[in-house]
C-alpha cells in the first residue's frame, strides 16, 4: 500500500515501478496493451488507484490513495486488514509544487510524514497478537530538480530522522530514504529492488494464507470470465458458487449447521479482502471483485457528489430518491457511446445501501423505507479543507467537548472519522431533539394559557 500527498509524482513513481517490475519479461507490446486508453485516460477521474503486476509467483498491488482532501474520508475505509501482508511508501514531494523550484522548507516535509505517520498508527491494531508492526519506506520525489546538495536537503533528512525517533516501537521503519525522480526506471530502480526484497520478508513473517482462499481466488476468475467480466458480486451468488464449487463450504444436508456454514463464508470473504483480492464488508450484501474499479470509479464518485446544486435540500437532509437520480446522473460514462461499468454492476439503490452500510450516509429516520439522507462527508462547507467552525463573531458562542486520542503525538481522529461521528451521533441525538422541541412547544402553551 503507497500513502502519499498532493503533487507527490506519485501516478508516475507506480509506473515506473511496475515498468521495472515487467519490461525485462513482457514484450514490448504487451507492456503498450496494459496501457489505459487515451480517451478513458483523459476522462478518468482523479483518486484512488490501484496497480497489480506479478514478480516470481507473487502478486504485488500498489494502492494510489488519493492525495486530494476530498478522498481523505474514504482512506480508512481501504487500509490493511491486521495482520494482513501489506506494507507503507510514504511519497513526499522535496518541492511545494511540480511546476516550480521553490523547496518545502524541512519543516513542511516534517509536518507532511507526521501526518501519515499518525494516521498508519492510529488504524493499526497494537494488540498483543500483532504479529509485526507496520512496515514504512520513506520516498522523497524530484530529486532530479536539485543540482547539488544543499544545506536545505541535510535539514530535511535531520527532521526526518527526528520523526523516525519519534515513532519507535510504532513503526518498522527502512533505515534508508529514497530520493527519486519518479519519472525515471534507472532512478527508482534500487527503490524497486527493496519493494521486491520487502515483499519476500513480509510475505515471510505474516499469518499462512489458508489454501481454501486461494483456490477461490482461481473460482472467482472462472466466474468472472463466464459472468461477461462483472466487477460486482452479490452476496447470494456468492453463496451458490461456494455451494456449487467449493466444498468445504458447502451445506451437504440439512442436518448441517446452516449457521455455522454462513459464518465460514464470510471469514473466508473477510481473508480474502485482507488479500486485497476482493473489498467485503460484513453485511453489505456485495463482493467487489475489481478493487481498482471500485476505489476510483465508485468511491471517487461517491465522494464528489454535487448534491447542494442538484437537489432540494431540506436542512441538510435529502431524498433517497434524489440521491439515487444524482447518482445515475453523475456516474453515466464520460465517454460517448460507452456505457456505464458501475451502473452495469451496481444499482443506484445499491449504492445508497452500500453508503449507508459504510456510515458514509445516515437516514433521518431509519424506520421510514422513505426516509431523508444525510451526506456528511459531501457538504460543500468540508470540501478541500479542514471543517471548522463556519462563523467566529461576538454574537456566536459555542458549546461542546474536544474530541483527541489518548496519544495524540502518535495517533489522531483520522479525517474519516468526523463524518462517521455526525452520522451516528444524529441518531442519537434525533429523538432527543425532537423531545426537545415537544417541551419547547409545551412550556410555550402554557405560558401563553397562563396569560
Amino acid at each position: 500500500m503507497k500513502a502519499e500527498f498532493l503533487f507527490a509524482g506519485k501516478t508516475a513513481l507506480c509506473n515506473s515501478i511496475s515498468q521495472n517490475f515487467s519490461s525485462s519479461k513482457l514484450p514490448y507490446i504487451d507492456q503498450v496493451r496494459n496501457l489505459v486508453n487515451p480517451v478513458e485516460q483523459a476522462v478518468r477521474a482523479s483518486g484512488m488507484k490501484i496497480k497489480t503486476f506479478r514478480d516470481e509467483g507473487t502478486k504485488i498491488s500498489i494502492w494510489n490513495l488519493g492525495g486530494q482532501h476530498d478522498f481523505y474520508s474514504l482512506h480508512d475505509l481501504m487500509f490493511p486488514g491486521h495482520g494482513s501482508a501489506s506494507f507503507f511508501l510514504i511519497i513526499s514531494s522535496l518541492f511545494r509544487k511540480p511546476n516550480n523550484r521553490e523547496p518545502k522548507t524541512p519543516a513542511e516535509i516534517e509536518e507532511d510524514l507526521q501526518y501519515w505517520l499518525r494516521f498508519i498508527v492510529s488504524n493499526s491494531r497494537r494488540a498483543l497478537q500483532q504479529c509485526m508492526l507496520p512496515n514504512v519506506t520513506i520516498v522523497l520525489t524530484h530529486f532530479d530538480k536539485i543540482n547539488q546538495p544543499s544545506q536545505n536537503l541535510q535539514l530535511a533528512v535531520n527532521s526526518i530522522q527526528r520523526v523516525r525517533d519519534k515513532f519507535q516501537g510504532f513503526i518498522d521503519f527502512y533505515p534508508t530514504v529514497f530520493t527519486v525522480d519518479a519519472r525515471s526506471s534507472a532512478s527508482v530502480s534500487k527503490l524497486t529492488h527493496h519493494l521486491r526484497k520487502t515483499s519476500k520478508t513480509i510475505l515471510q513473517r505474516v499469518p499462512r494464507v489458508y489454501q481454501l482462499c486461494n483456490d477461490l481466488i482461481q473460482i472467482l476468475s472462472d466466474w468472472r470470465a463466464e459472468n461477461y467480466n462483472k466487477l460486482a458480486m452479490k452476496w447470494k451468488e456468492f453463496d451458490e458458487l461456494c455451494q456449487v464449487k467449493v466444498p468445504p463450504l458447502r451445506i451437504r444436508s440439512r442436518h448441517d449447521n446452516k449457521g455455522k456454514v454462513e459464518m465460514r463464508r464470510k471469514a473466508v470473504a473477510i481473508c480474502l479482502h485482507h488479500m486485497g483480492e476482493v473489498i467485503y464488508f460484513d453485511e453489505l450484501g456485495f463482493l467487489i471483485l475489481d478493487c481498482d474499479w471500485f476505489c476510483s470509479d465508485v468511491l471517487g464518485q461517491l465522494v464528489k457528489l454535487d448534491v447542494r446544486k442538484q437537489s432540494s435540500m431540506e436542512n441538510g437532509f435529502v431524498s433517497r430518491n434524489e440521491v439515487e437520480k444524482i447518482l445515475r446522473g453523475s456516474l453515466q460514462s464520460q465517454i460517448p457511446g460507452m456505457s456505464s461499468k458501475v451502473l452495469e454492476n451496481i444499482e443506484a439503490s445499491d449504492l445508497v445501501m452500500m453508503m449507508l452500510k459504510l456510515e458514509l450516509c445516515y437516514e433521518q429516520n431509519p424506520s421510514d423505507p422513505n426516509s431523508l439522507l444525510l451526506i456528511p462527508s459531501i457538504l460543500e462547507e468540508g470540501r478541500g479543507k479542514p471543517q471548522r467552525w463556519q462563523l467566529s463573531t461576538a454574537d456566536c458562542v459555542y458549546a461542546g467537548r474536544h474530541l483527541e486520542c489518548d496519544d495524540s503525538s502518535h495517533t489522531f481522529l483520522t479525517p474519516g472519522f468526523f463524518p462517521r461521528l455526525q452520522a451516528i451521533s444524529l441518531s442519537f441525538l434525533a429523538p432527543l431533539i425532537l423531545f426537545y422541541c415537544c417541551l419547547c412547544f409545551h412550556i410555550k402553551l402554557n405560558v401563553c394559557k397562563n396569560k
